[in-house]
């Protein structure tokens, strides 16, 4: 009897110990798991950043491209000759300053670079100093071309008139291209600064009728006015050479 107590106690004893390794071997194995699973992670996490910034950079990179193509085809698009004519170098009063031009001798081209750069051609323009119309005639200089022209009933007031601004205009161009021996630099400078200013700097600096460096023109106005008149001028001929020279 008293065996078999030991033996059934042994037994149990085993049975016991048997289930206790099991349940620390079970725990152990979800250890394991979770301490797997705790490792795991960062790496998905840190492959999953990775993908986000590579796919991040990548859209950088279109972006940056589109809007590369976009501005080049911007600039193509206003760089084209339809979008300058349209908007940078119209020409309205085209007639008139053909005309007028040709009459006097001049530079059909260089008139429309000149009304541009005074007036924007609005007829209805004054300048700060009083300047007047299209092609920007001081009323007093106004007065003196349409003695010399001989125009009857002429007063300030005509000077707001397109086509008579503009055959004004076209006249002292004329005379400023006898005076100063058509030398282009030294009449756009007298158009803008006065003769009398022009015959200054010409003694004052030595420069004879073949002076041709706008760099050395005195006065910043005059030398931004001179210049941009010479770069619209030879716009206007590139655009306009072909329809012009048609009429």
């Amino acid at each position: 009897m008293g065996v078999r107590i030991l033996t059934e106690k042994k037994a149990k004893q085993e049975q016991k110990a048997k289930q206790e390794k099991t349940v620390r071997e079970t725990g152990s194995e979800s250890v394991k798991r979770r301490r797997v699973k705790r490792v795991r992670r960062p790496v998905k996490r840190k492959r999953a950043n990775a993908e986000q910034k590579a796919s991040s950079r990548r859209m950088r990179v279109y972006v940056l491209l589109l809007l590369v193509i976009l501005f080049f085809a911007g600039w193509r698009l206003w760089r084209s000759d339809a979008v300058q004519m349209r908007f940078v170098y119209m020409w309205p009063y085209q007639n008139e300053i053909v005309t007028y031009a040709r009459r006097n001798d001049i530079d059909p081209f260089l008139v429309a670079a000149v009304i541009k750069n005074e007036s924007e051609f609005k007829p209805g323009a004054v300048s700060p100093v009083g300047a007047i119309g299209m092609m920007q005639i001081m009323p007093e200089t106004g007065e003196w071309i349409a003695k010399q022209m001989g125009l009857n009933n002429y007063n300030v007031d005509s000077l707001y008139n397109p086509g008579v601004n503009i055959r004004m205009g076209c006249w002292y161009l004329s005379e400023l291209k006898f005076e100063f021996r058509d030398n282009l630099l030294l009449m756009m400078m007298a158009y803008n600064a006065g003769r009398g200013n022009t015959h200054g700097w010409m003694n004052a600096n030595a420069w004879d009728y073949t002076f041709g460096e706008i760099g050395k023109i005195p006065y910043p106005e005059s030398r931004n006015y001179v210049a941009s008149v010479l770069h619209d001028r030879d716009e206007y001929y590139r655009l306009y050479k072909d329809k012009i020279e048609a009429k």
